[in-house]
């Protein structure tokens, strides 16, 4: 699906709030061209060790009624994770989170400098720089699929509880009270020790039915 040729807007009707399912197939492609694009940059930054990426979730939480819904997605509320939050600029606002258990993101870190001494800074600010260049290869392939500049905000490095993290994630979204669509895919790489995460990119509801008109849908 390209800008020169997004189709003509389905005629499938959801219930207020709902996606119908030809929306959730536009999103979930969206998902997989974008986050598919971040899995080649990482394994890229590996040296060209395999990294899996499993096949997207599309969901629509009503935040009023199922706060817990998006922790749930990371393990829990309790569930310690380490990675990255930015913001997403340009036509389509929202939060792209790279998060993986806190195991797994140190391990990660560990990789990603290879057989330097690193201290603990230098490790976090490889997460960093490895969160915004992934984020950058996912925006670009979802900008070259609608047509949209988009380009992700500083990474901010984060650490502790998924549900302190998401909480502070959706305070800063507009329509908090509403909707909110979130695209997710997890990946896992062929590397000694495995490291397993997720990307999640989290829309606005106004975000979200932009990018489905963007898509015809």
């Amino acid at each position: 699906m390209t800008p020169s040729s997004i189709p003509e807007p389905s005629s499938s009707v959801a219930a207020p709030g709902e996606l119908a399912e030809p929306q959730r197939d536009a999103l979930r492609e969206v998902a997989n061209i974008g986050c598919g694009h971040a899995a080649n940059a990482l394994a890229r930054l590996m040296g060209g060790k395999p990294v899996h990426l499993s096949v997207p979730r599309v969901e629509s939480i009503d935040l009023s009624r199922d706060a817990a819904a998006i922790p749930a997605l990371l393990g829990g509320a309790g569930a310690r994770v380490l990675g990255a939050k930015l913001g997403v600029e340009g036509a389509l606002q929202g939060w792209l989170l790279m998060l993986l258990p806190e195991r797994d993101g140190q391990a990660l870190g560990r990789l990603l400098m290879g057989t330097r001494p690193a201290s603990a800074e230098d490790t976090r600010s490889a997460l960093s720089e490895t969160a915004n260049i992934l984020a950058s290869a996912c925006l670009s392939a979802i900008g070259t699929l609608t047509g949209w500049r988009l380009l992700p905000s500083v990474p901010h490095l984060t650490e502790g509880p998924a549900g302190d993290l998401v909480a502070e994630v959706v305070a800063g979204l507009e329509g908090a009270s509403a909707r909110l669509v979130v695209l997710e895919a997890r990946f896992s790489t062929h590397s000694v020790p495995p490291v397993n995460g997720q990307l999640l990119l989290l829309l606005e509801p106004r975000a979200s039915r932009e990018l489905l008109q963007r898509l015809g849908v």
